[in-house]
């Protein structure tokens, strides 16, 4: 069956109100008095954090102005806030059923729908085709149906770069095929499209498959060995960390992804990811990642860490600054604490010590001072 989730009906609602961006979003939320941030509305939007109640409505409410305000209003029973309320208060039991079953479970029909493109999913994204004047695309997006998906999906998705139309919603559609699909359709897209599109389809699907189906996708890259497919696996920690040109933003499970890269011993990736967790992600997430990781895993707890104080000593100001303000489960902030400050690099001691100081971190300022002479050269 097709997937259910609150985050999907969201994104679906989303889609029939004429995919407002995460701009408009933002902005229509703030009119409401509840601001969300584009980066929490994403996360909303594709089930990577929870949602509540005050949320779901805000984002309800904002898909349904912005469908008043382009001239084409949605149904009343699309944005009915008591059919909402319902469905955040009474998930349904498809929901409860796949949130129990083991990472890979999949129902047979929801399998087959990822790989051909469901006629849900489809119904929603076939009017603003026909509304463009697009008639022989939304016709072969029609046809696609029970089709693989890179036999037809590449070709609409493309048409609509070069229209500068949106293409995310049929985007959407592909992220959850299997990984050698996903690198035909991705071929096959970043070959005849605008260079932006192959880009935030790889990113979306990094940001939204299940992490034990991050190192398949690397791997099927690479056996791929076409000079794009090379250059998307290279690419691979900086799309998965919105580093860079990729503004997409991160995933919240990135201690999930760093296990399974190990598990496939994938040694160089995990060893790159953990490192640029620690020098380039927000402070939190990288504390949070680091918590998620038992001291005793393979040393990647070590490697963000110390990558963080590698970063210079700005980096290493907000990460002590954010230690000092929250409660990171799963760090007991006095020990990391002193493990970022012993791993600061030989020589910088005193560079390091002015910034902490000018900071008002004096006794971390002195610390560092007293480090330095224990420091043999």
């Amino acid at each position: 069956m097709a997937d259910d989730s609150l985050a999907k009906q969201l994104a679906r609602l989303r889609v029939r109100a004429g995919n407002p961006s995460l701009r408009d979003l933002e902005k229509l939320t703030d009119r409401q008095g509840r601001r969300m941030s584009r980066a929490s509305i994403q996360d909303k939007f594709s089930g990577t954090s929870g949602l509540k109640m005050v949320q779901v409505l805000a984002l309800v409410r904002a898909c349904a102005d912005y469908a008043h305000s382009i001239g084409a209003p949605l149904p009343p029973e699309d944005i009915d806030e008591q059919i909402w309320q319902e469905k955040v208060a009474h998930p349904t039991a498809s929901i409860s059923r796949r949130s129990v079953e083991p990472p890979g479970v999949t129902d047979p029909k929801e399998a087959q729908d990822q790989k051909t493109g469901a006629p849900s999913d489809l119904e929603a994204l076939i009017p603003p085709l026909i509304n463009a004047g697009m008639d022989d695309i939304s016709n072969l997006a029609r046809q696609g149906v029970g089709q693989p998906l890179e036999t037809w999906l590449p070709t609409v998705v493309v048409a609509l770069g070069h229209a500068r139309m949106d293409y995310q919603g049929f985007l959407n559609m592909a992220t959850q095929a299997p990984p050698g699909q996903i690198v035909k359709i991705l071929e096959s897209i970043a070959d005849d499209g605008p260079e932006d599109i192959g880009n935030r389809y790889f990113q979306t699907c990094l940001l939204t498959q299940h992490p034990s189906e991050i190192p398949k996708l690397l791997v099927a890259l690479r056996r791929a060995e076409g000079e794009l497919s090379l250059w998307y696996a290279h690419n691979f920690v900086d799309a998965i960390l919105g580093k860079g040109d990729w503004l997409g933003g991160t995933r919240s499970d990135l201690a999930d992804v760093l296990r399974v890269l190990r598990a496939a011993t994938l040694k160089d990736d995990a060893d790159k990811l953990a490192e640029n967790i620690g020098l380039h992600t927000w402070p939190r997430i990288a504390l949070a990642t680091a918590g998620a990781i038992p001291e005793s895993f393979l040393g990647d707890r070590e490697l963000i860490l110390h990558a963080g104080s590698q970063g210079g000593p700005h980096r290493l100001l907000r990460l002590i600054n954010c230690l000092k303000k929250e409660q990171i489960q799963g760090l007991e902030s006095h020990r990391v604490l002193h493990y970022l400050l012993t791993a600061v690099p030989r020589g910088k001691h005193a560079d390091y010590s002015r910034v902490l100081n000018d900071a008002g971190m004096k006794s971390e300022a002195q610390r560092l001072l007293d480090l330095e002479k224990e420091t043999p050269f």
